[in-house]
């Protein structure tokens, strides 16, 4: 059995699913990725908002109850908002773990495309690179340079629509295949 390790952007990936209108259930989530395989371990990466640092705690602490390893970090104003970046923290704790651990595959729950360094890291050392994200909010670049996409959209138009949901089928990679590098992706992503 393939052994995993689930990396999760929380605040990439939460952002995308509140932007569509719902909310996540992290732990039906964390399932799902990991479906048919072994699961090693989740970890979480949740930014704190510095005007409001207890707004989260709920989340974490829930996170924390369904089985995720959660970093948080309090972020800093800038101007109306707050900036708290972990993508260097993501990448260390990654391949720290990677090497350690030395998985079948990663899983990375985010769209971001400052994580192509790393995806191709892992695998020049042999690693699978699975991306898991919103068609919408995943980096076209990104989702070139993975072992395979999961598509979040997918996702939730099975498990929380029941399949209800319109969605393109071309665009929705199943988690046990290989990226489609076909040209009908790319036109959808420019």
């Amino acid at each position: 059995m393939e052994k995993v390790l689930f990396f999760l952007d929380y605040a990439n990936i939460n952002r995308s699913a509140s932007d569509k209108g719902f909310e996540l259930d992290y732990e039906h989530l964390m399932h799902y990725i990991s479906e048919g395989r072994f699961l090693i371990d989740s970890y979480c990466y949740v930014p704190i908002d510095p005007r409001i640092p207890t707004r989260t705690d709920r989340a974490i602490e829930e996170l924390w109850s369904v089985g995720y390893v959660v970093n948080s970090k309090i972020g800093t104003i800038a101007g109306d908002s707050y900036k708290c970046d972990f993508d260097v923290e993501m990448a260390m704790d990654i391949t720290k773990m990677a090497h350690i651990i030395k998985p079948d595959i990663v899983i990375l729950g985010t769209g971001d495309v400052d994580f192509i360094p790393l995806v191709l890291q892992l695998r020049k050392d042999g690693i699978r690179v699975e991306v898991a994200s919103f068609h919408d909010s995943a980096s076209r670049e990104l989702m070139l340079r993975c072992s395979g996409f999961i598509s979040l959209d997918k996702y939730y138009a099975e498990d929380y629509m029941g399949g209800e949901a319109e969605q393109d089928a071309d665009e929705n990679i199943d988690h046990n295949q290989d990226f489609d590098y076909g040209q009908d992706v790319l036109d959808d992503k420019d």
